[in-house]
């Protein structure tokens, strides 16, 4: 089984994950990009139990609508995980963590209609305007 490592960019915050992600998503919402400072932010999606080892110290910020809990790096300020109050089963990943050129593309990208006319999806997935389908 395929095992992955993220990690912040000074490498104080790590993981190891086992097995693919189950979903692999780009998103163009405003949030993501100021989250990123990138036109869009991709995120890698896993169940908990995939997360085998986390090392280092992380701090948290939640946004105000209390929708997501962002873990990052005090150090480089790198955010590497994530967790939504909707998605308890699911735990996020920053795909850039990775620096992996093997991590799949997204499935998905999301919120097009708030993306930079520039950005574009990878041909043959679903683009969604808005946020993704329930």
């Amino acid at each position: 089984m395929v095992t992955r490592d993220a990690a912040c960019t000074c490498g104080d915050l790590r993981l190891t994950l086992e097995g693919e992600p189950m979903l692999v998503s780009a998103c163009c919402c405003t949030r993501c990009q100021r989250r990123t400072g990138s036109f869009f932010g991709v995120t890698a999606y896993f169940r908990p139990d995939q997360l085998i080892v986390r090392e280092g110290i992380s701090s948290t910020f939640q946004r105000s609508e209390g929708s997501a809990t962002f873990h990052f790096c005090p150090h480089c300020g790198s955010s590497v995980l994530w967790m939504s109050d909707d998605w308890e089963d699911v735990i996020g990943v920053a795909g850039g963590a990775f620096a992996d050129p093997t991590l799949p593309g997204p499935h998905r990208m999301t919120h097009a209609g708030t993306g930079h006319p520039f950005v574009t999806s990878p041909k043959g997935i679903p683009v969604y305007e808005d946020g993704p389908p329930e």
